[in-house]
């Protein structure tokens, strides 16, 4: 009886544990699951805000990037928002490694989405990483997800889950 109630015991500790991610009301109206609970760090620049949301798993490494543009609600202009975008995608292939794969515009109401893949050698491995440019009334948000390039079809669920999670409150929700 004992030795199987040994075996028992090891099979439980060396079984697949069910990764359960939590979920994270981030700053700026923003919410999202992570696999983990992760940090959070406050930087500014220029006198602007930014928040941001990092972890990792086994395979992965998890974004965001909440940011106020201005003080004064509303929604920024076209030309404003594509400038942005373009300054943001060229400071994320900025590396000497860097590789541009893809870029496309999401379709989204009320909001501007821009999603980017991109490749990136880090200590002779290959790394490939999504991110997302959302800007959302007068907030910019980063969100983003990367993993060995040779690890991409572990990294697809969660990518989907990852993104399909964002969601934003009303003010009214606060």
């Amino acid at each position: 009886m004992s030795i199987l109630k040994f075996i028992l015991i090891g099979l439980l500790a060396f079984a697949p544990q069910k990764e359960e991610w939590v979920k994270i009301r981030g700053d700026y109206q923003i919410s999202f699951l992570f696999p983990s609970r992760g940090e959070r760090v406050k930087k500014d620049v220029n006198n602007i805000r930014s928040w941001i949301f990092q972890t990792k798993n086994a395979t992965c490494v998890f974004g965001v990037v909440c940011t106020q543009l201005t003080k004064e609600k509303g929604t920024l202009d076209a030309y404003t928002l594509n400038q942005l975008y373009i300054a943001m995608k060229k400071e994320s292939v900025s590396m000497p490694t860097a590789k541009l794969v893809s870029e496309k515009r999401l379709p989204s109401k009320n909001t501007e989405i821009w999603e980017i893949c991109y490749t990136i050698k880090k200590d002779l491995e290959e790394m490939t990483y999504f991110k997302r440019f959302i800007f959302r009334d007068n907030c910019m948000y980063q969100v983003s997800i990367g993993a060995k390039t040779e690890d991409l079809k572990e990294m697809e669920p969660q990518k989907n889950k990852f993104f399909n999670s964002i969601a934003f409150l009303d003010s009214s929700e606060k």
